[in-house]
């Protein structure tokens, strides 16, 4: 976030107990009550939250693990083992790190947000639209909080309070007193944020249009939970009502589609990017960021392999493929992904997605051991390939013919993967179609990790989605407006003169399509592992859909308590493990 500072509150017992020693590392040694009655310290609260979800969580690969790993659409490069425990529920239990750090984390945040709602209304601000502004920023990023921890743990501890002392005795709350808390912090935010960050400069900040929008996403997950069709439909009602209103109201809250799914992701939109609704913000000065070397990293998470392969280098347009070069740390698409577009009329493919590489040395002559890395007859030795000239195409197509004779490499759908598994033949497992949306062509270096770009956590395409599910599953909705708001996106999506065979109609809305239309929108963006779970799909899409994946349970819908937790309080087996570990 530009110009917002660099400060942690002294953490004591915080993500473990849930008590914080407030008074470690303040400034001059002053008390949280002197540093937190002024302006300054409350502002230093709202930007530590704000900087733990860039430093720790958006920009990371836990998050990306805990929200995208684990589905139908994402598996492991070569199907290898790294962060098995999420992306194959292989191991998953209560010791490990990524979970124990998420859930200290999210904690570390709550108590942030706890800490300035119970002090903001005695601090005198100069402004007092700067007050109303941070008050709902706290309470948005509470709700925030909240959702995430209630989504990946369940029922847990809820509480509203800052916590000072260390606490030893925790309790579980009901799902639904979460979502209760969180859609009255969501009114509150809505009550107060304004329509542009104060000041204008701070891009990353909450306003109104992320407030209504996670309104939106919240009483659409929290459908979930009831049990009558009475409260469901009030939620549906809910989800819809607040999705329609940033949709009817883009001019007032400075948020729009782009012509194009392209411009989306294109990097020099990223900084100033009119569809985002909400994002996470990394600094292009490495020094700002709050772990220098360690800031966004998700730029080297879906690359195939491909430099040091026909005679290609790494280079920036292309970007860095050092995860998947060592084999193991990167996602792949799966066959379930690639095949639920249709790249003849929907351009969301060719704009999101990498199939292509073009000879980026001056020339380059085919050796033995490249033509039989990729399968090609021996007789092809010594021929050449020069700058811009095809060297690699790993295509989602079933190539038929005599494809191994080709001037370039050529690796299809039926080289990757065997069936809907990732094939064991390793010249082909590490080839594959990679997401572009990601890409960071303003790395200092291209072997570095230190990604620049912010991370959209929250874009206006979304609430077109959620108003279309609500009217399609809603009793009493409008399948006819659900198909409409469906067909914004699909038209924007169209390639020219496709129009009319992107086109769908009332009929085609249920579950299973708008599910299908929001991993084609939404893929890689932090959101399938949740959109399956409220839904009711993740075990049926994921054995379906993802075959590689063959240690998922239902207890896997809610995430282990952190062990490091339970052997902290005094009272473990009242709070209890959750169910399955």
């Amino acid at each position: 976030m530009k110009n917002i500072t660099k400060y942690f509150i002294g953490i004591g017992l915080i993500g473990i107990l849930h008590g914080c020693s407030l008074e470690e590392n303040n400034p001059g040694g002053s008390t949280a009550e002197v540093v937190f009655s002024t302006p300054e310290g409350i502002n230093a609260l709202i930007n530590s939250a704000y900087v733990y979800y860039g430093s720790e969580f958006y920009g990371r690969e836990d998050i990306l693990m805990l929200s995208e790993g684990g589905t139908d659409l994402w598996i492991n490069i070569a199907n290898s083992g790294y962060g098995r425990q999420m992306t194959k529920y292989d191991g998953l239990n209560s010791t490990v790190g990524q979970i124990r750090n998420s859930w200290n984390r999210f904690y570390e945040i709550i108590n942030y947000c706890n800490s300035g709602l119970e002090r903001i209304n005695d601090v005198e601000f100069e402004d007092e639209q700067e007050k109303k502004s941070r008050i709902g920023e706290l309470s948005f990023l509470r709700a925030f909080t909240y959702w995430h921890i209630v989504e990946q743990y369940g029922g847990v501890d809820l509480h509203t309070q800052e916590t000072k002392d260390a606490v030893l005795t925790v309790n579980r709350s009901p799902v639904l007193d979460f979502y209760e808390l969180m859609l009255s912090d969501l009114d509150v935010a809505i009550a107060n944020l304004p329509t542009m960050p104060i000041p204008a400069t701070d891009v990353g900040r909450v306003t109104l249009k992320a407030a209504y929008g996670l309104k939106a996403r919240i009483a659409l997950t929290r459908v979930a939970y009831e049990e009558s069709q009475s409260e469901k439909e009030a939620y549906y009602k809910i989800a819809s009502q607040a999705a329609q209103y940033v949709i009817n109201n883009q001019g007032s809250l400075h948020v729009a589609l782009y012509d194009t799914p392209e411009e989306v992701f294109r990097p020099a939109n990223n900084k100033n990017n009119k569809e985002a609704m909400f994002v996470i913000t990394h600094s292009t000065v490495s020094s700002l960021n709050p772990q220098e070397k360690n800031p966004n990293r998700l730029h080297i998470w879906f690359k195939a392999k491909y430099s040091g392969k026909a005679g290609m280098v790494r280079d920036l347009g292309y970007g860095a493929d050092r995860n998947s070069s060592t084999g193991g740390m990167c996602f792949m698409p799966t066959r379930h992904l690639l095949e639920l577009y249709d790249e003849t009329v929907d351009r969301r493919y060719e704009d999101w997605f990498r199939e292509k590489y073009y000879l980026n040395v001056d020339q380059y002559t085919w050796t033995a051991d490249d033509l039989s890395a990729f399968g090609k007859p021996a007789s092809l030795a010594g021929t050449t390939l020069k700058r811009g000239e095809l060297a690699l195409w790993f295509t989602k197509q079933e190539v038929s013919g005599d494809k191994r004779s080709l001037s370039y490499a050529l690796v299809d759908i039926n080289d990757t993967y065997n069936g809907g598994n990732v094939t064991a033949n390793a010249r082909f497992n590490v080839h594959f179609p990679s997401l572009k949306k990601y890409d960071d062509p303003d790395l200092a270096e291209i072997g570095s990790q230190v990604g620049t770009k912010d991370v959209i956590l929250m874009r206006l395409a979304e609430m077109y989605l959620i108003a279309a599910e609500a009217e399609t599953m809603s009793a009493s909705g409008d399948k006819s407006l659900a198909a409409q708001y469906i067909n914004i996106l699909r038209h924007r999506a169209a390639k020219e003169g496709k129009e009319e065979q992107m086109t769908v109609g009332s009929s085609d809305m249920n579950l299973d399509f708008i599910l299908e239309e929001r991993g084609r929108e939404l893929c890689g963006e932090h959101i399938r592992w949740f959109d399956l779970k409220r839904t009711g799909k993740l075990l049926e899409y994921v054995k379906k859909y993802n075959p590689d994946i063959l240690l998922i349970q239902p207890y896997h819908l809610n995430r282990p308590i952190p062990q490091q937790f339970l052997d902290a309080i005094i009272n473990p087996q009242e709070f209890g493990q959750n169910e399955g570990y």
